[in-house]
């Protein structure tokens, strides 16, 4: 890999900056309609439509930012607008977010990332903070509490993963990935997540797209993948965790979208071929070890802020000739790439694996007598509303896979009407008149035959996990349990 680049005489080209920022807009736009068709496929058109009305806003809340800083300098408007290609910033910026963010809370956000992000530094081109990012921080630090409660979603892998301290041994990420889907689904994207960093396979479809046009360095997405999975590979390795931790932290989060849509800014990454790679390479130490150690679900966003701010000092390192100090550079960029990439290695190999605070110990383990497992964690609700002989009929209620979300009511408790025959103790039927867990993974725990195996049992006998939906087969049989537990008494 060539680290130096030709002094002048240069050469012209027919690449135009207009011709890249169209071409960051097809691949935004295709980010889009896949996010669009994801949401609405999975939890209904509105959400899908959702979608759409946020991205809008933000890019017409983006133009009329624009129109009015062209007035403000005197310039035409249309000019203005189509010459500060604000609605790349907008788009990326929705594509961060998740689906419940607030529509108002994007708009100021769009504001604030265009204003304070780049055109108090002058404008486009002399931004020292990729705009995106920094929108997307306001959001994170100050419109957090103004989420919507009309449009939830399975809580993300990067958040599940935080409440076990992003640190899981095999067996246990086994059951956890399955919520999920698996590795698979994750790379294909079919899992929730930000609106825009879910298919993993589109993403590098892009890149690779992007790259051909010669729109951005292929340098800083590689190094920047390659570099967070051969650290958190490693990390994992040392703890016991396996290789998937390395491909499991590249799926998840924004790696793969920050990677090509935002590390790739020309205008924030340094400007020498070196400094490129320490930048992508110190934007992946910062991610994993803000993803190991910080109360941040994920490292990817203020990785790249906070390497934005060393851009001045990096460029400066590499500062002279190119070709005469071609060795030096080349043992500068070594020496602090494998420093950098010796501290993230390190940082996570002081991580310990931890159980959520909102999950119980017992959830995964469904598996045993329904009379000796502690479901307190799922929170149920039980009460009698009939009993016709010995028959019983009791309205139950409880957490579901939300239990381990530990962020907020991100899920409606399932709810279920369960009879028992009083005279044996066992069930007589279960019924679900509520499904709050995730669509399309959970919901296998709840069908006609996985309620059907609960028919005859007692406190005293065994149920069986579904797979792929351990959390929400505990919370079909801790309304079991309180139904059977209340027929007793």
């Amino acid at each position: 890999m060539k680290l130096t680049f030709k002094p002048s005489p240069n050469y012209r080209t027919s690449q135009s900056t207009t011709g890249i920022m169209f071409d960051l807009t097809v691949c935004l736009l295709a980010v889009t309609v896949f996010a669009v068709a994801y949401y609405s496929a999975v939890y209904g058109a509105s959400y899908g439509l959702r979608i759409v009305i946020l991205e809008a806003s933000a890019v017409i809340t983006a133009c009329i930012v624009d129109a009015i800083w062209a007035k403000i300098q005197k310039v035409d408007v249309k000019t203005g607008i189509l010459s500060s290609y604000s609605w790349i910033t907008a788009m990326i910026l929705t594509l961060m977010c998740q689906i419940d963010v607030n529509p108002y809370a994007l708009c100021v956000a769009t504001v604030i990332a265009l204003v304070f992000g780049k055109m108090v530094f002058g404008g486009f081109g002399q931004n020292i903070f990729n705009p995106a990012a920094f929108g997307a921080a306001v959001i994170m630090s100050s419109f957090a509490a103004t989420k919507s409660t009309d449009f939830v979603t399975a809580a993300t892998p990067t958040i599940t993963a935080a409440n076990y301290g992003w640190m899981m041994n095999a067996e246990t990420f086994a059951s956890y990935i399955t919520q999920y889907g698996g590795l698979g689904k994750m790379l294909l994207g079919w899992y929730p997540s930000s609106i825009g960093s879910t298919s993993a396979l589109l993403l590098a479809l892009c890149c690779a797209f992007l790259i051909w046009r010669k729109d951005i360095d292929w340098r800083i997405p590689v190094i920047y993948i390659g570099s967070v999975f051969l650290m958190t590979t490693i990390i994992g390795l040392i703890k016991g965790a396996g290789v998937w931790y390395g491909i499991f932290n590249v799926l998840a989060g924004g790696v793969m979208f920050g990677g090509v849509f935002m590390l790739t800014d020309p205008v924030t990454n340094p400007v020498p071929i070196p400094g490129r790679v320490i930048f992508a390479i110190g934007c992946a130490a910062l991610t994993v070890i803000i993803r190991l150690k910080a109360n941040f679900p994920d490292g990817v966003l203020f990785s790249i802020l906070l390497m934005n701010m060393m851009t001045p000092a990096i460029d400066k390192i590499f500062d002279g000739n190119q070709i005469k100090n071609a060795v030096q550079f080349r043992n500068k960029t070594i020496l602090i790439s494998a420093i950098l990439a010796v501290i993230g290695i390190a940082v996570g190999a002081t991580v310990e694996a931890k159980i959520p605070e909102a999950a119980p110990a017992e959830a995964p383990a469904v598996e045993g007598a329904l009379g000796g497992i502690d479901f307190s964690a799922n929170n149920v609700e039980v009460t009698e509303v009939s009993r016709d002989g010995n028959n019983a009929v009791y309205s139950c209620s409880a957490d579901g896979f939300g239990i381990i979300n530990g962020m907020g009511a991100d899920y409606s408790r399932n709810e279920a009407t369960i009879t028992v025959d009083t005279s044996k103790g066992s069930v007589v039927s279960v019924v679900l008149d509520h499904f709050g867990d995730t669509a399309g993974i959970g919901d296998t725990a709840t069908s006609d035959e996985a309620l059907a195996a609960y028919t005859g049992l007692t406190l005293n006998d065994t149920v069986d996990t579904v797979s792929g939906a351990t959390f929400t087969s505990g919370s079909v049989a801790s309304m079991v349990q309180a139904a059977l537990e209340a027929a007793a008494k």
